[in-house]
């Protein structure tokens, strides 16, 4: 089977949208759980919510630079052969990691009360686990809870591998530049007009309405890989000085109070330059660190809640016996251990899930 050549610094960006989510939810707990009020300070780490639209935008445009040639026409072998490969990618890991946060559950039933009670009286329950099983938090089903928080962002990336075909197909269709950098901008800012049009805080907007978001995103994505799979190398000369303004754009808007629909199109304009693998911040991305955490983010994002929040149920029961320097030390270390657990998660669940995908796929299906 033909391999697709990878873009290192994608997966870097990955990584870093990953470290973002994670500091984001560690923010949220520091003063009062880890007595770290600088933390909450920090302006850059206040839009770490904002990674999920990345890795939404990430999405749509590694699905249609991989599985482009799948799709210029539909036929039931293609659908099957992405099916397969996209059911490996994600449902035994998670399969995995519910598995460990149900031991935690049955150990810990003071955790399970103080979740009920703090969050959602319905999560860890029977229904909110099938439909974290399955990745379907999200899919407007009856009921409500969660036993791993960040599977909502999951489950609504199974609905847009559903109409990615679809999507893939009409995309191949569209030959103009300025059609796929309209329909780019069209997606990005009209989603930021509806949930705004909604009076939504965008930050916590991780309910159903959020496959907004996610459509929004993912759709922009396809557009810019397809923009940049039709440009000519012409545009190579300009990529790095595209990624190095487009990164010091999303720090300045990271910077300001709200940079609104400014930080999607500037995680549009930011993976069209990277996939040109051009300057100085393509090689930030690409190095051998940023690609160490790029590979573990997958697990990394789904394991890096639980072990928060049940450090915070913990201090919070025992904060009085505990200093500021032990808190902060108990928060390093749940850095660490999440980093380790995800790593160890990447090289014996998803590494071989996914070398297992690509065998039972076979081979392309010539167009």
């Amino acid at each position: 089977m033909s391999k697709v050549r990878g873009i290192p610094s994608l997966t870097g960006i990955r990584g870093m949208a990953a470290l973002w989510v994670m500091l984001y939810h560690a923010q949220q707990n520091s003063c009062v759980i880890f007595s770290l009020p600088r933390l909450g300070r920090i302006p850059v780490i206040n839009s770490g919510w904002r990674g999920v639209d990345l890795f939404f935008m990430l999405s749509g445009f590694i699905l249609m630079y991989v599985h482009e040639p799948d799709f210029y026409v539909i036929r039931k072998q293609s659908l099957f052969r992405f099916t397969w490969q996209r059911f490996l990618r994600i449902y035994p890991l998670n399969a995995v990691v519910l598995l460990l946060i149900t031991v935690l559950v049955a150990f810990q039933p003071g955790f399970v009360a103080w979740q009920r009670l703090t969050f959602e009286a319905s999560d860890f329950t029977l229904g909110a686990f099938l439909r974290t099983l399955f990745l379907a938090t999200r899919w407007f089903l009856p009921g409500s809870g969660d036993w791993n928080q960040p599977v909502w962002a999951l489950s609504l990336e199974i609905l847009g591998y559903v109409i990615f075909p679809w999507l893939a197909f009409c995309a191949l269709r569209v030959v103009r530049k300025w059609q796929l950098i309209a329909l780019a901008s069209l997606c990005l800012a009209g989603s930021f007009a509806v949930l705004a049009a909604m009076h939504l805080d965008l930050g916590n907007c991780i309910d159903q309405i959020a496959v907004v978001r996610m459509v929004s995103c993912f759709v922009a994505g396809m557009a810019i890989q397809r923009l940049w799979a039709m440009d000519t190398e012409s545009a190579r000369k300009w990529a790095g000085w595209i990624t190095a303004a487009s990164a010091a754009g999303l720090f300045i808007a990271a910077l300001l109070p709200s940079g609104g629909v400014a930080f999607n199109f500037l995680f549009a304009s930011l993976l069209y330059g990277l996939a040109f693998q051009q300057g100085a911040v393509n090689k930030l991305l690409s190095s051998r660190c940023m690609m160490f955490f790029g590979k573990i983010s997958f697990p990394l994002y789904l394991t890096h809640v639980i072990p928060l929040l049940w450090l915070r149920y913990f201090l919070q029961a025992n904060g009085a016996a505990y200093s500021p320097l032990q808190k902060s030390a108990a928060l390093i270390c749940w850095a660490i251990g999440c980093i380790l657990a995800a790593a160890l998660l990447h090289s014996f669940v998803e590494k071989p899930f996914h070398a297992l995908g690509r065998q039972w796929a076979g081979e392309r299906v010539p167009q």
